[in-house]
């Protein structure tokens, strides 16, 4: 399936950056550690894995509350299917901005690199990661706009409308963030 084919690219992606890294760096693990203590890499992240942490905790109460209004650990949780597909929506929405804004401040550095005759097989890792980066922004939107018409479900139409300015603001979140990154 296309997900499968998208979560098969990832891996390759991960494993491609990681000899990359281990191809320039002396010492790998000191980049790696970096990436879990960096805070600049935790505000970039956090845009985007917070709507995934919102959608699997509201899938969690789905499945282990149900449909209703309860208290989890002090405080009162709206568990419906409305509001999962509300999750579930901004989440792809959210996925939709990191493949269409993130990564190419990074995807320019090694283009500059290769454009001075440095690194180039690291730019041509690059290259192909970006076109595959590209791919994945059309599935998103796809996606994104068989929910937005409502032909599957209707109320995903009104979903998608009353989402529309968090879904703006993301987009603007993401690009700032871009932004402080090309300035890092």
């Amino acid at each position: 399936t296309w997900v499968e084919t998208w979560a098969f690219s990832e891996t390759i992606h991960s494993r491609s950056y990681t000899h990359i890294i281990r191809n320039i760096v002396n010492d790998p693990s000191v980049v790696f550690d970096d990436i879990v203590t960096n805070e600049q890499i935790q505000k970039r992240a956090e845009g985007i894995s917070s709507y995934y942490d919102e959608l699997i905790e509201m899938t969690s109460y789905w499945h282990l509350l149900g449909e209703g209004t309860h208290t989890v650990n002090g405080k009162t949780v709206t568990v419906s299917l409305r509001e999962l597909k509300k999750k579930l929506y901004l989440c792809l929405m959210s996925v939709n901005a990191l493949e269409a804004i993130r990564f190419y401040v990074s995807f320019a550095c090694s283009f500059a690199f290769a454009e001075r005759e440095l690194m180039e097989g690291n730019a041509k890792i690059i290259r192909l990661i970006a076109r595959d980066e590209a791919l994945h922004l059309t599935g998103t939107q796809h996606m994104l706009n068989l929910l937005r018409s409502g032909a599957d479900d209707p109320e995903m139409a009104e979903i998608a409308e009353e989402c529309k300015q968090e879904c703006y603001d993301l987009f603007v979140q993401a690009a700032q963030q871009e932004k402080d990154w090309a300035d890092y």
